[in-house]
């Protein structure tokens, strides 16, 4: 029996392509939006939390302030006596460091009349330039690790100097290839995952991780089948030719044996 298929006009498959395209630019761009705005909650979140840990900090008496780390081994502590078993943080003392550091380096970059309005919006009330002044005070921060690296708590050791120099060289390979205007070689999702590993928990870190590995590896599949069919290998220079060869065998074995 003939199989029966039915044949979609191309008119019909054009608009529906349009369509589509519509509806993911509606949604990429409402995403998008929504990044920003929960990466500028998130700023202003650490600014709180920040003014809020330097309060508690002077509140506590010698010796409690550090009690207030340990989860473990410390029920019959003085802290605990005195607060209840509860009253521990769920970070580190390096975190809330770096969470009262935003606060201080923040508040330090506005004058003397702008900072109460700054500690007025913190606390919650209502202070129609508290925009303006985070915006000011973070260097228009749109996460906590821009922020972070904005206010010098954190400094970007994401990028060594050879790093930097393998980026430029692949950016110069994707523009003598004619394609245009060179993309990123950090994709939209590494730097996201570089934004919020600061604060994100290790369980979430490690699926994003996982996502953007799958993704990065396609890419790398793609420019390599790109870069054999437009035989830019015959091009390479006889060292270099080998150099690579040797860079992608030990890939292999580092990929291959999950190191």
């Amino acid at each position: 029996m003939k199989k029966c298929e039915l044949s979609i006009p191309e008119a019909t498959r054009i608009a529906l392509g349009v369509s589509e395209a519509n509806r993911l630019h509606k949604y990429a761009t409402a995403q998008a939006e929504m990044a920003v705005v929960a990466g500028k909650n998130a700023v202003l979140a650490v600014l709180r939390l920040g003014r809020l840990l330097k309060d508690l900090k002077v509140a506590t008496v010698h010796g409690e302030w550090g009690q207030l780390f340990k989860k473990e081994n410390n029920t019959k502590s003085d802290t605990c006596v005195r607060f209840g078993e509860q009253a521990h943080l769920d970070f580190t003392e390096r975190t809330a460091r770096r969470y009262m550091r935003c606060y201080q380096e923040a508040a330090a970059r506005l004058g003397q009349d702008e900072r109460p309005a700054l500690d007025m919006g913190l606390d919650g009330e209502a202070v129609e330039t508290l925009p303006e002044l985070v915006k000011k005070a973070t260097g228009n921060a749109v996460t906590p690790r821009q922020m972070m690296l904005n206010l010098q708590v954190v400094k970007d050791g994401s990028k060594s100097a050879a790093q930097a120099a393998r980026l430029a060289q692949h950016e110069t390979i994707l523009k003598n290839r004619g394609k245009g205007r060179a993309s990123s070689p950090v994709s939209p999702e590494q730097a996201m995952m570089a934004a919020v590993a600061a604060v994100q928990p290790e369980e979430e870190l490690r699926e994003q991780k996982k996502q953007v590995a799958v993704k990065d590896a396609h890419h790398i599949a793609t420019l390599m089948a790109e870069f054999l069919e437009a035989d830019l290998h015959r091009y390479l220079p006889g060292n270099d030719r080998e150099a690579f060869c040797i860079l992608l065998s030990d890939f292999q074995k580092v990929i291959k044996e999950g190191k």
